[in-house]
């Protein structure tokens, strides 16, 4: 049996997240969705991947192997939308039963499909939009269909911020507890300013200058390889610190909250996801908000994240106002976007990739991609050479180089 992990044709609904990325590869806490899959599985199974179209070229280069292509074998498939406890995928394996597929709360989860049928799925994908697998084929295909308990550890992300309602249910905290669980660091033995240092985990190449308070009181706090957190730096659990983050002095960090790999990062962050290369390095407020590689907010920019009149957030997106049901909720921002200096961004605002933001003040809470936004102003569009030329330069002061798939993805979706 091989396991293959999927997009669903509702990648669309996870703008500006899903843009240069498959919906399995958004960090939804300490992991992506991918690499929790794989940390279950721990090399039980061979693990293949199947994108969308579009993605198909820059994905053979991340993952420097075949993707899209089904093999002849007894095929395990899982949604890349959903989060699996450790306990949910490993009974989920144990207990398959061939031709079936699985739903939860009248969404599919996942499928089973015995090695005699996989040339029938095979050419149900090559006529399908944006070459992604729906859930109808397996009706088609007359599988049965098997019901998963609504109270099964299961959590499906069918929209940006539901990375956040992850983390904020809890779901970060059961992350960093594999790290305690596995001894992957060093626990503190002794220090004066950690509370509760069982759970707290820093590893032995990382760097913690004096003054560092950490308070792992309501969750753990796991401090990864290669990161420097300078003093009177204040850090709440649970709380993730990426490989190689910058933690500048006088930074405030209030869980849950994930600073992603290569991330810089200073002022106050409260309850978000940082996915990786993110430079925040000024003061401000980021609460409550997810944003992407890439992005530079300049200094003194804030998220509001909870209205005056404290009802829950609603955003407008694909043309449809979504009310979120959450009463807190800052900014999601795409990849390669920036703010300037003292820009204040509205509760629930929705800012795509490569957008430009400046001019102080408060913008439009919805900006679309690749576009040019100075406050009181209307919108203009951004030369994508130019975007390509300045993006290029970000990557390559991180020490990232600019692929030609990368490149062409990038035009692809201007």
């Amino acid at each position: 049996m091989k396991i293959l992990i999927y997009e669903d044709s509702n990648f669309k609904e996870l703008y500006p997240l899903s843009m240069l990325r498959t919906v399995y590869d958004i960090r939804c806490g300490a992991y992506s969705i991918k690499e929790r899959i794989e940390s279950i599985v721990a090399g039980q199974f061979e693990i293949m991947l199947h994108c969308r179209k579009s993605l198909q070229a820059y994905l053979h280069e991340v993952y420097k192997n075949k993707i899209n292509l089904i093999s002849n074998d007894d095929l395990l498939l899982l949604n890349g939308r959903v989060i699996f406890s450790n306990n949910s995928l490993k009974n989920l394996i144990t207990k398959k039963e061939k031709n079936s597929y699985y739903t939860y709360k009248n969404e599919t989860i996942a499928a089973f499909i015995a090695k005699d049928n996989s040339e029938a799925f095979k050419s149900k994908i090559q006529y399908s939009d944006d070459g992604v697998i729906i859930s109808g084929f397996f009706k088609e295909l007359d599988l049965k269909e098997i019901k998963i308990k609504e109270d099964s550890d299961i959590f499906i992300i069918n929209y940006p911020w539901d990375a956040l309602r992850y983390i904020l249910l809890g779901g970060l905290a059961d992350d960093l507890e594999y790290f305690i669980k596995d001894n992957k660091y060093a626990k503190i033995k002794d220090h004066d300013n950690f509370i509760n240092r069982k759970m707290i985990l820093i590893s032995k190449s990382s760097r913690i200058f004096s003054n560092v308070s950490i308070d792992a009181t309501d969750g753990p706090v796991v401090i990864c390889e290669n990161a420097v957190i300078e003093p009177f730096t204040f850090l709440k659990g649970p709380a993730f610190i990426g490989k190689n983050v910058f933690v500048k002095s006088g930074t405030k960090i209030y869980g849950p909250c994930v600073i992603g790999e290569h991330s810089k990062v200073g002022g106050e962050i409260a309850e978000s996801i940082f996915h990786s290369y993110v430079n925040k390095q000024h003061e401000g407020f980021v609460g409550h908000s997810y944003i992407c590689p890439f992005v530079n907010l300049g200094a003194d920019t804030v998220t509001s994240d909870l209205k005056n009149n404290y009802s829950k957030v609603r955003i407008k997106l694909d043309n449809k106002e979504i009310d979120t049901g959450m009463q807190f909720l800052g900014s999601i921002i795409g990849d390669h976007s920036k703010t300037s200096i003292n820009t204040m961004l509205n509760t629930g605002s929705l800012i795509g990739i490569f957008a430009n933001i400046f001019g102080g003040s408060f913008p439009f809470k919805e900006i679309s991609s690749f576009s040019w936004n100075e406050v009181g102003k209307a919108s203009a569009s951004y030369d994508v050479d130019k975007a390509i030329e300045t993006a290029r330069i970000v990557m390559d002061r991180r020490g990232v180089k600019m692929s030609r798939a990368y490149e062409d993805l990038v035009r692809y979706l201007f």
